[in-house]
């Protein structure tokens, strides 16, 4: 897991990670005007992980966080996260009160915006999250 490197933390360390930098940046418009409207960076998220891949793509999930509160959608009781919402082929959106990683000067009350993407791997090299099924 990876969390955007501030000044001076040198290179990101997994493969995955590596490629989420390059293949954000394939985003459609339908996302990033999404993110755009409140003022989100999706190239700096929280935190960002690899869920799974295939030869051409991987899963990543990641979080970013807003500062406010959900007034319609949000999480049943029980549950972490609410409804999905699709914003556009292999990407797809929930929201949650529960901020996980918050930094302890960001403001409260905040939301977690917790997108699941499917991005095309970019990197030269091989994509280590896929592993043929013999």
């Amino acid at each position: 897991m990876w969390r955007p490197p501030g000044p001076g933390t040198g290179p990101i360390p997994c493969a995955g990670c590596r490629n989420f930098v390059q293949a954000v940046k394939t985003l459609p418009p339908a996302v990033t005007d999404f993110f755009a409207a409140p003022g989100l960076d999706p190239e700096q998220p929280a935190e960002i992980c690899v869920d799974r891949g295939d030869r051409e793509s991987c899963l990543y999930g990641s979080w970013y966080h807003l500062t406010g509160t959900l007034t319609a959608g949000g999480p049943p009781s029980g549950q972490l996260c609410g409804a999905w919402l699709t914003l556009a082929e292999g990407v797809e959106i929930t929201f949650s009160q529960k901020c996980r990683l918050l930094p302890k000067d960001f403001p409260r009350p905040c939301v977690l915006l917790d997108p699941e993407w499917r991005r095309p791997w970019l990197s030269e090299n091989k994509n280590p999250y896929f592993t043929p099924e013999e």
